[in-house]
């Protein structure tokens, strides 16, 4: 006798292994875009507070204050 297509168990046991693998890889991406959304808000603050330090220093220095860098410190 000749088999032709699939039955019915064997699909829902392709479906199952599906949601398990899709379960599993919706879950790693959430934590991968948990930390690509924390990591880019301490970016962005690093990187305004860089931004603030940049144009303190570009005012002192209109001005002709002297100092180093070191004194800030």
């Amino acid at each position: 006798m000749r088999r032709d297509g699939f039955t019915l168990i064997e699909l829902l046991v392709a479906m199952a292994c599906a949601g398990i693998v899709a379960l599993a890889a919706f879950g790693a991406w959430g934590n991968m875009h948990g930390n690509y959304v924390r990591l880019q808000k301490e970016y962005q603050s690093s990187s305004k507070q860089l931004l603030q330090e940049i144009v303190e220093t570009k005012s002192r220095i209109l001005k002709g204050e002297r100092g180093t860098i070191e004194n800030r410190y």
